[in-house]
């Protein structure tokens, strides 16, 4: 409140009514998908609204009940309880308490960084399918049918189907006239509350012609007061078992939606965000929520949208709308008493189509293969698996599919250009039989250090009388100790041949890596050069044979033409080669003549 400026104060009420107007059907549409009374919707917009804008970090964000947490908290909650039963309410009030903790404690911990793995594709097809549940579940709600809920997708789907005959009329028209009225505004009138406007009218049909007495099923009178106090049951802990599956998914994606929304909302407004700061607010917003009747819940797409599109300033406006909906729940709760289901349904019907971006997947789907078994799969996961395990065969086909891009760095020989020194890449016949220069662009680690020890055994069993390799690591960021052993594997073989391992362009913490290892002091301190020019030179000095560069006929290096004719004083005064011969002369044959599947025939060096 410090910074809080006079001319800040009337962007914020405006934006922060608006956003009341659109809270306050959404949030009772809401609370359905969730199997509570919508009432409770309604709680989760008050207090959780605050918390979450006093402790979060955005300016924007709106916190509160959204679709796919919805989704979640029925599917983790419906196998354990009735859905509105008291023992259910307690399971949601204690949900809510353990998906707080879990994203205070992400927060705490500065685990930020780990929403990396979750892909845009992964919300992508989750959204999608949850799209697809959300408007399937609201059809008998839409139709007026009375059909057992629950069970697999397609059982559900063939008692809809098979219950089509007695679809009540008087209800499936004010679903329609809900979706309609919807539709209209967005289209004709986008800045008008066409979804408050659309129930109003309905509420209104059915009070002047009693078709709550004709069949069509109202909400009914809801309680008219303030959210009140309530306590989770953390007598509940023996289910957590059950329960934290669920609560580890709402988490997620909770977290991923509050964070994809405030940072598209930063990019315009060139704030800067504290991913971990928000990952506390949003904790702290579903902890309040346990203890105000309210349930799990995240930022909102479409609240915090219509915050920033309506001039917004700072959070003020999120805690504005949240006393809108607490002055709407004391005086507007009875109207509550006229308003049919299928009006609610018209509602949920119209956001699941809004869910699907239809734009986004066409881009996804067309980027890469990648990305697209990852949307399609998620999407299919969350339509035929339970909702929440959806997340996680999201979150681990993302994971894995980066792992195996990861895992294979490209790895090519290369050679100076004679005219210019540059390193390009090398035919396979121009290699020099002494030392092979190898680029890797990747990171060498765990998942990619078979792949790489393969490539280097090769190239290796495909030179077995070559001494020396040297690698150029500009392109390397990271190694850990799986790439230390693999070097080390690597080094023996090398020593065992006569000859060394040489490194180039390594950076300062694979370097640490390295010199923390010990392997530093294995492989040589002069062997890890800045540059591939004056690595090449060091392995010269110390290791080529004087023999087998007279009798090659190839010109690798510049320095090649003078080490045929026996100048090793190129190097400097006083540099004397290694002392080596070749045992049979008939061994020394021109590399450009060999066979190219296994590699040049090269002169047999042998050390004294």
């Amino acid at each position: 409140m410090r910074g809080y400026r006079r001319r800040f104060f009337k962007a914020d009420l405006m934006a922060g009514l608006t956003v009341a107007v659109v809270a306050v059907p959404q949030s009772m549409a809401y609370a359905l998908i969730a199997g509570l009374p919508v009432q409770y919707g309604l709680y989760a917009s008050i207090v959780p609204t605050m918390v979450g804008c006093l402790w979060g970090s955005s300016a924007q964000l709106i916190t509160g009940p959204t679709t796919a947490a919805s989704l979640v908290v029925f599917s983790a909650l419906s196998p354990l309880a009735a859905p509105s039963s008291a023992a259910y309410i307690q399971l949601a009030l204690f949900l809510s308490f353990l998906v707080g903790a879990i994203k205070i404690v992400m927060g705490m911990a500065r685990l930020g960084k780990l929403l990396n793995f979750v892909s845009h594709s992964v919300l992508l097809g989750y959204t999608a399918g949850a799209a697809f549940i959300i408007a399937f579940k609201q059809l008998p709600n839409l139709f007026g049918l009375e059909i057992a809920s629950g069970g697999h997708f397609v059982l559900a789907l063939f008692r809809i189907l098979s219950n089509l005959h007695h679809i009540h009329p008087a209800t499936f028209s004010l679903g329609l006239l809900t979706i309609g009225i919807i539709v209209t505004f967005k289209r004709y009138l986008p800045n008008w509350p066409g979804t408050l406007i659309a129930m109003i009218i309905v509420g209104v049909l059915v009070a002047v012609f009693d078709l709550d007495k004709r069949g069509v099923a109202v909400v009914g009178a809801i309680p008219q007061s303030l959210p009140p106090l309530s306590k989770p049951d953390f007598s509940l802990f023996r289910d957590l078992g059950q329960l934290a599956p669920g609560a580890l998914a709402i988490a997620i994606l909770g977290l991923v939606e509050a964070v994809s929304i405030a940072r598209a909302i930063a990019d315009q407004t060139r704030q800067r965000l504290n991913i971990n700061q928000e990952f506390i607010g949003q904790g702290l917003a579903n902890i309040s929520a346990s203890f105000f009747s309210g349930y799990p819940g995240s930022g909102s797409f479409t609240r915090s949208a219509v915050n920033f599109r309506s001039g917004a300033k700072t959070p003020a406006s999120g805690i504005i709308s949240a006393l809108a909906v607490a002055a709407v729940l004391l005086l507007a709760a009875p109207l509550a008493s006229v308003l049919p289901f299928s009006s609610l349904a018209g509602v949920l019907v119209v956001v699941a189509y809004d869910m699907v971006r239809k734009d986004d997947i066409v881009r996804t789907v067309r980027s890469t293969r990648a990305d697209a078994a990852v949307l399609v799969v998620t999407f299919l996961s969350t339509l035929l698996l339970s909702i929440e395990f959806a997340i996680y065969v999201g979150v681990m086909l993302s994971i894995g599919l980066h792992l195996a891009a990861t895992s294979h760095p490209q790895i090519y020989s290369v050679l100076p250009d004679l005219d210019t020194g540059k390193m390009v890449g090398s035919a396979y016949d121009d290699i020099c039989c002494q030392m092979d220069v190898v680029q890797v662009e990747g990171s060498i680690f765990f998942g990619s250090s078979t792949f790489v020890l393969d490539d280097f055994q090769r190239r290796l069993r495909n030179h077995p009388y070559m001494p020396n390799l040297l690698i150029r690591m500009h392109k390397v960021n990271t190694m850990d100790a799986s790439g230390i052993h693999l070097l080390e594997i690597v080094l023996e073989e090398l020593k065992r041949r006569g000859g060394g391992l040489y490194m180039a362009g390594v950076n300062h913490r694979v370097f640490e890596v390295i010199k923390d290892s010990g392997l530093l002091k294995e492989i040589g301190h002069l062997h890890i050069r800045t540059n591939t020019g004056t690595a090449i030179r060091r392995a010269m000095q110390e290791s080529f044979c004087p023999a087998v560069c007279a009798a090659c006929p190839l010109t690798v290096f510049r320095e090649c033409p003078e080490l045929k004719k026996g100048n090793w004083q190129i190097f400097g005064r006083g540099i004397n080669p290694r002392v080596c011969r070749l045992p049979q002369a008939e061994n020394v044959a021109p590399a450009r003549q060999a066979d190219k599947n296994t590699g040049p025939a090269e002169p047999v060096a042998k050390r004294e």
